[in-house]
């Protein structure tokens, strides 16, 4: 049941909207993460099939990712792959022009992308630009409630590199909307490694598609829950991980709204052998009533991995 992990007064305009809030989650599911061909030649690669398409060094978010959903919760986790063909040429240190046509039911809802990228070596700096044309449903109309189909294109570029003994990173793209209005959505980093093995980070997610009005709208809601899009402006992120032993991880994040919310998010990792791993991951919110992290909500995550 939606209304859970929603704020009273949306779910109550859920409920007088006739808007069901009870949605089905199937309680098991075995799926191919991916599954895909490769041809390879000279520098040139062609594949097809299910396979990751995620572009962007930003942490907590990609702007210039436009195909897969990222989780605030475990962020870096691999996603499901996406069924697509994709054409990479390479050259040099990092050189890479990348095309990508994901299938869609006609020719105009087809996605495709186009990135092409380098380094640097004068400034020591990777950049990339990205182009986009997707069919985008993302969004709901803020009057009806309804799914905004619409054509979106995007110009992105991605930047990272070290600055000053910092690690630096910048991701963003420029959205142009049919249905709404154009936006900017921009990530950008910074993060140190101590002597003793600490790392510590920071980044901070603009996002002009929303603000900081609170209550955020139904729609807005809807947007968030069922396709992971931002609430409100974007957020702050601080985060720091640290070996406790040889085997044991320990790490810990904190995502901010600017509109007084906050999200909480401890993990350890220990690592049982070479080719096997456990991780548990915590999270809970608190803060600013209404806001992007309702406050109040909590979840455990336990995951192992084998390697073979």
């Amino acid at each position: 049941d939606l209304r859970g992990y929603l704020p009273e007064d949306v779910a109550r305009d859920l409920k007088m909207g006739g808007f069901p809030t009870v949605i089905v989650i199937e309680r098991s599911r075995i799926y191919v993460d991916n599954a895909f061909l490769n041809w390879e030649h000279a520098g040139l690669r062609f594949r097809a099939g299910k396979q990751q398409l995620s572009w962007g060094p930003g942490y907590s978010f990609n702007p210039t990712d436009l195909f897969h959903r990222k989780d605030v919760i475990d962020p870096t986790y691999e996603k499901e792959g996406v069924t697509a063909f994709r054409l990479d040429y390479r050259w040099g240190v990092g050189g890479d022009a990348s095309l990508v046509v994901v299938p869609a039911d006609d020719f105009h809802t087809t996605g495709v992308a186009l990135r092409l990228a380098t380094h640097l070596e004068s400034v020591g700096y990777d950049i990339a630009v990205t182009a986009h044309r997707v069919s985008d449903t993302l969004s709901f109309d803020p009057m009806t409630i309804a799914l905004r189909h619409q054509i979106r294109h995007a110009l992105g570029l991605e930047c990272s590199g070290s600055l000053l003994g910092l690690g630096t990173w910048l991701e963003g793209n420029y959205n142009v909307m049919p249905e709404e209005d154009n936006f900017v959505r921009v990530v950008g980093g910074l993060d140190y490694t101590f002597a003793s093995g600490l790392y510590v980070f920071s980044e901070a997610l603009l996002n002009t598609r929303g603000d900081n009005t609170v209550p955020y709208t139904v729609a807005d809601w809807l947007a968030n829950v069922f396709y992971g899009e931002p609430l409100g402006s974007g957020w702050a992120v601080l985060g720091a991980r640290k070996d406790v032993t040889w085997r044991t991880t320990a790490e810990g994040y904190v995502f901010v709204s600017p509109d007084g919310s906050l999200l909480i998010n401890p993990r350890l990792t220990i690592s049982m052998s070479q080719n096997a791993e456990a991780t548990i991951i915590g999270a809970f919110t608190t803060g600013r009533s209404g806001g992007a992290f309702s406050p109040g909500l909590y979840s455990i995550l336990a995951r192992a991995r084998l390697y073979f």
